[in-house]
C-alpha cells in the first residue's frame, strides 16, 4: 500500500474537539513510555480517556479509510480488462500515427502518453469518494452515528452508554493502533406485552447485549505484526467484562471502512481484508471462550 500524502487523510479541521470540550479536557500528565528490558518500547493497550485520544483513534481509523483508495486504484490499474485497455490504446495510437518512418514512434509515444495520464487521471477521480468518506468518518457526528431516536427506530438497535467504547495501542510516544465498539440492544416497542419491563432494563448491560465493532486499524507500517489481533482480543475481553455478549460478535454492517466505490469485480483485495478481520474476529472469541472453559475445568 503506498505512502499517503496530507490530502489522503482526513483534515484537522474534522477532528476538532467540541467547543464544550476545549476548556474542559485535561491535558495528560507526561510520563516515560513503558520499556522493555531491551530497551524496546513495549506496547500498551489504554482506554480512550478524553477528546484528544478520540481524536488520536479517529485519525487513525481515518487513514485506513483513505487508504482504500490507494487499493482501489491499484485494482482497478491493473484489471485485465484495464491492461487491455492500455494495449488497445497503444495499437490504435500506433495505427493513426505510424507511417513506416522510425521519427514516428515519437507521435505514436507523445500520444499514448497522454492517453495514458488521462485514463490514471480518470482512475484517480473515480476513487477519490473514498477521501470524502474517510473525512466523514474522521469526525464526532460519525462517532455519535446511530444515538439518535430515529436511527435507533430505523436499526432496530439501541445504542447503550453515552459513548463508544474506545482502545488504542501506544507505542513509545505513538498511537498506532485503534478499535472502536459498543454494545446494543434490540429496541421495544413500548406498546409490546412486555415493552415496560424490558424498557426498565435497557440502559443496563446484560445477556441481551451485543457487542458491534465499527472501527479496527492499525498504521501501515506496524500490520502484519499481531498488533491489530492483541487490539482485537483487547476489545473482546473489555466486552465480556461489561457482561455483553460475544458469541455474536461481528463488525457492523456500515463499520468505518465497509463502503465500495468500484463495482464488485474489482473489491477483491478490499473484500479480502473484510474476511481476514471476520476470521481473525472468530478466532480470538473462540480463544478467550477456551482459555475460559480450561480455567473452570481446573476449578
Amino acid at each position: 500500500m503506498s505512502s499517503l500524502t496530507s490530502a489522503d487523510v482526513a483534515p484537522p479541521a474534522a477532528l476538532r474537539l467540541p467547543d464544550h470540550a476545549s476548556n474542559q479536557v485535561e491535558e495528560p500528565e507526561d510520563k516515560e513510555p513503558t520499556v522493555g528490558e531491551d530497551g524496546i518500547p513495549l506496547l500498551e493497550t489504554l482506554p480512550a480517556e478524553n477528546d484528544d485520544m478520540r481524536a488520536e483513534a479517529l485519525h487513525i481509523i481515518a487513514d485506513s479509510v483513505a487508504q482504500q483508495r490507494n487499493m482501489a486504484s491499484r485494482a482497478l490499474i491493473f484489471h485485465p480488462v484495464v491492461l487491455a485497455l492500455f494495449v488497445l490504446s497503444f495499437g490504435i495510437c500506433r495505427q493513426i500515427f505510424y507511417k513506416g518512418d522510425n521519427s514516428d514512434y515519437i507521435k505514436v509515444l507523445t500520444t499514448f502518453t497522454g492517453v495514458v495520464m488521462a485514463i490514471l487521471g480518470a482512475v484517480r477521480l473515480t476513487c477519490g469518494p473514498y477521501i470524502f468518506e474517510a473525512e466523514s468518518v474522521g469526525t464526532w457526528s460519525w462517532l455519535n452515528k446511530g444515538r439518535s431516536a430515529e436511527e435507533e427506530e430505523q436499526s432496530g438497535m439501541k445504542v447503550l452508554g453515552d459513548s463508544d467504547e474506545i482502545l488504542l495501542t501506544k507505542f513509545g510516544d505513538d498511537y498506532i493502533g485503534a478499535v472502536i465498539f459498543r454494545g446494543v440492544q434490540p429496541v421495544v416497542t413500548p406498546g409490546s406485552p412486555s415493552g415496560n419491563k424490558r424498557s426498565r432494563r435497557a440502559q443496563s448491560p446484560s445477556k441481551h447485549t451485543k457487542m458491534v465493532i465499527r472501527a479496527w486499524s492499525v498504521r501501515q507500517k506496524y500490520r502484519r505484526k499481531e498488533v491489530g489481533s492483541a487490539l482485537l482480543e483487547d476489545a473482546i475481553k473489555v466486552g465480556k467484562e461489561k457482561g455483553w455478549t460475544i458469541d455474536g460478535i461481528e463488525f457492523a454492517k456500515d463499520h468505518a471502512n465497509h463502503k465500495r466505490v468500484l463495482p464488485a469485480m474489482f473489491n477483491g483485495a478490499l473484500d479480502k481484508f473484510d474476511r481476514i478481520a471476520h476470521k481473525t474476529l472468530v478466532k480470538k472469541v473462540q480463544e478467550i471462550e477456551a482459555t475460559e472453559g480450561k480455567g473452570r475445568k481446573k476449578k
